[in-house]
């Protein structure tokens, strides 16, 4: 936290100094007038440390398990009964992240000077997201609060699940590539050199395999070669990164990410079950669809995805009902539109919507362990070639020389 060196008078005129530790300068100014002094000069005292701190801190990610445990946390003790910024104070003090202490403790001290939560809260937008803060501003108009903070909290942690069984799905394939790639790198750095030296002392005509390997270690041990090709790598992958934060280009990598064979299905469904849990829990919270849809939009981490949600949006606006542009939009499983169609009729859309999210949590569940099954004899027989390759091209030049004899 930033700290603050002040200069200021109390009630008899004399002259008080000392530092503080306090979020901004509006803070200070403020306790200070509390304590009834009258300021005269205040400034931020700036070291190496503290701006180190400060850039670690907005570098910083708050995680979505972090940040599900506080949500947690804070439905129990507003459900308890406690005043909101007594919980406030007191969770500050216990989350697992400093970068959401650090927040928590700013709208506790917002509440404090007249502000609202959800308005305190969305001072913050790198730590509480706008369906984070929708939810609250609905959950306050609505005098419901506490069951807005329990329904968050549940959409935090069933978003969580979801991620970690994603990104557990994952650990293996990449294990198994980054294994294939050390193996054959060390193969070719370090056994292969050696007897290409007992090679060359020896008058045989190498094989095609053999020369084709010859060539790739003598390609990178060559300074001239190597060098140059890895800087015109990294070159071009600042560029691509440069160009995927483009509106034009994020919106290209997005719609890769949906049309690959097997990733591009996952990643659908995932975006199916984030949308539809999202847009529920909305509704469920007295949201209206259409502000629910454009909150949704801008959550829903794929401009692609976001297009068509606010495509929908727009047909709602014109008169027509949900179901009708989500089932003329091809990104959208007949399911989905039957579903949301049955949901207006009954006027249970927000349960039906809980109950399509589920269904999508098990298709994702089943995709990906389908995917581990099926990537596990690819990357196999991917390390197998690699490693095979190397060390035929070891041992043909071997079985020449022996049945010399």
């Amino acid at each position: 936290m930033p700290k603050f060196a002040y200069e200021a008078l109390d009630t008899r005129g004399r002259v008080v100094t000392g530092t503080v530790d306090a979020p901004d300068l509006e803070t200070v100014i403020e306790d200070l007038k509390t304590s009834r002094y009258t300021v005269t000069n205040i400034k931020q005292q700036s070291d190496f440390f503290s701006f180190a701190r400060e850039t670690a801190r907005k570098l910083q990610r708050v995680s979505l398990y972090a940040l599900a445990v506080f949500t947690r946390q804070f439905s129990v003790l507003f459900n308890a009964g406690l005043p909101i910024t007594r919980g406030l104070d007191a969770l500050a003090r216990q989350t697992m992240s400093r970068k959401l202490s650090y927040a928590v403790m700013n709208v506790s001290h917002d509440i404090k000077s007249g502000f609202s939560l959800s308005k305190a809260m969305s001072k913050h937008p790198d730590v509480f997201s706008p369906v984070y803060i929708s939810l609250v501003k609905a959950g306050e108009m609505a005098g419901a609060l506490g069951e807005v903070l329990d329904r968050l909290a549940s959409l935090m942690e069933k978003e969580n699940t979801l991620r970690k069984k994603v990104a557990a799905s994952m650990v293996y394939p990449i294990f198994v590539f980054v294994f294939s790639i050390i193996v054959t790198l060390g193969l070719v750095f370090y056994i292969f050199p050696k007897f290409i030296a007992i090679f060359q002392g020896i008058d045989i005509e190498m094989p095609a395999p053999t020369r084709i390997l010859i060539f790739i270690t003598d390609a990178i041990l060559n300074p001239v070669i190597f060098f140059p090709t890895v800087l015109g790598i990294i070159f071009f992958s600042f560029l691509s990164m440069q160009y995927v934060k483009t509106p034009l280009g994020k919106r290209q990598k997005d719609r890769i990410l949906l049309e690959l064979p097997l990733i591009g299905k996952i990643n659908k469904k995932v975006i199916l079950s984030r949308f539809c849990r999202s847009l529920g829990t909305l509704i469920a919270s007295g949201v209206p669809i259409v502000h629910s849809l454009e909150i949704v939009s801008r959550a829903a981490g794929n401009e692609v995805i976001s297009g068509v949600i606010d495509e929908i949006k727009s047909a709602l606006k014109a008169g027509m009902r949900l179901s009708q542009p989500i089932h003329e939009n091809h990104l959208f499983p007949p399911i989905v539109a039957h579903m949301v169609a049955v949901g207006e009729e009954t006027g249970n859309l927000p349960i039906l919507l809980e109950k399509l999210a589920n269904y999508y949590d098990t298709e994702v569940e089943y995709a990906l362990t389908g995917f581990a099954s099926m990537i596990e004899p690819i990357m196999i027989f991917v390390l197998g070639g690699m490693v095979g390759f190397v060390l035929i091209s070891v041992f043909l030049p071997i079985y020449q020389i022996v049945s010399r004899f």
